[in-house]
């Protein structure tokens, strides 16, 4: 009985350590993260290429159409030019995944994020398109946007993007939509071994997200 009693007790212990460990690393994270935040500001403006065009419209205003439907004439191009539903694009803007902030710092300083930020960063860039600036950059956005509420959406990543400018690479777009759901359908299995690995080590108090619109 000892025994079990001991090794309860050290199962405990090492959970204490992780959620210790895990609280460490998510302020650890926002000390570097919140502070180029604050000297960049948020992203204001996102420029939309498709080869040699290129538009520019304010988040302001994506927000204000992502609430009311109001459309900018940039904007307005941009939905003519995608030939996309608006009413589609809105739900698609607003549509909140719950991330528990702690699992979005894990998972983007691992190898495998690490890899998926490097190939959003193909579609979602800086201006100089430098891989290292992009990934923290991406990695920023994905932090500061759960740390508030414990979910995503993809206005709420646009506006938290660390720099003046986002921009956003139409053709490569394009061609990852039609890869889309296939694409899913790799993922899931391993998105799923994820989740019940840090539900086994990381704290009990937090909530391990599943990776689906709420």
């Amino acid at each position: 009985m000892t025994r079990t009693l001991s090794c309860c007790s050290g199962r405990q212990t090492r959970k204490a350590a992780l959620r210790n460990w895990g609280s460490s690393l998510l302020l650890a994270a926002a000390a570097v993260v919140l502070p180029l935040a604050g000297r960049a500001a948020a992203a204001d403006r996102i420029y939309f290429t498709y080869g040699p065009l290129s538009r520019s419209f304010s988040i302001e205003d994506l927000r204000t159409f992502a609430e009311t439907g109001e459309t900018t004439r940039q904007l307005r191009w941009y939905l003519n030019f995608t030939n996309a539903d608006p009413d589609a694009v809105r739900q698609v803007l607003t549509q909140n995944v719950r991330l528990n902030p702690v699992f979005v710092d894990q998972i983007t300083y691992s190898l495998p994020g690490e890899f998926v930020l490097f190939q959003m960063g193909r579609v979602v860039h800086t201006k100089s398109r430098q891989g290292a600036v992009q990934i923290r950059a991406l990695r920023s956005a994905f932090i500061l946007s759960a740390a508030d509420d414990n979910q995503i959406s993809l206005l709420e990543f646009l506006e938290k993007y660390p720099t003046p400018e986002v921009f956003v690479d139409g053709v490569v777009l394009a061609r990852a939509a039609r890869n889309v759901q296939g694409f899913i359908a790799q993922i899931e299995p391993t998105i799923a071994v994820i989740q019940e690995f840090l539900a086994n080590f990381v704290c009990d108090e937090c909530e391990v997200p599943r990776l689906r619109p709420r």
